[in-house]
């Protein structure tokens, strides 16, 4: 037997999780690995997720996927590669993605990685971001410099 209200109730409950749930960003640009898993500990990120269509870079071999993956393992951090369902621009192919992405940040602190550390210039933030808004989900970019931006849509164009 259903009791009035109780679905709203649950509803009410999921949005109160997917709000305190955070989802960090980061592209690694021409900066090491050491430098990036430094400010990934800083802010506690235990889960890499990649959103590089392409994750092999001949002008960064340290962030290939395969390098990357055993990288990040050795340093405790998880790695997952999602560029097939989050690595295009298009909102269209990525449902399933997102939701796959909110599932796995709700049980570990995960960032999403990209190439370019200018978030401004890149999908995690014209595309990505505002899909994990929409659902709830606070969306903060580890900046080039360590600090951190919470995610304004929409955002700024870089200067």
């Amino acid at each position: 037997m259903r009791l009035p209200g109780h679905l709203p109730c649950i509803r009410k409950r999921e949005r109160e999780q997917r709000l305190t749930t955070t989802i960090w960003t980061i592209g690694h640009g021409s900066h090491s690995f050491d430098d990036v898993e430094r400010r990934l500990s800083d802010v506690g990120v235990t889960m890499i997720v990649d959103v590089r269509s392409e994750p092999d870079d001949p002008q960064a071999p340290e962030f290939n996927r395969r390098r990357l993956e055993d990288l990040a393992a050795a340093s405790g951090i998880g790695y997952r590669w999602m560029g097939a369902s989050l690595g295009h621009d298009s909102e269209t192919d990525m449902a399933d993605g997102i939701e796959d992405l909110i599932a796995l940040a709700s049980v570990s602190s995960t960032v999403i990685l990209g190439r370019e550390p200018e978030a401004s210039r890149c999908h995690r933030s014209t595309t990505i971001a505002p899909a994990l808004q929409a659902r709830s989900v606070d969306v903060v970019h580890i900046l080039s410099d360590g600090s951190t931006r919470r995610h304004e849509s929409p955002l700024p164009f870089a200067q």
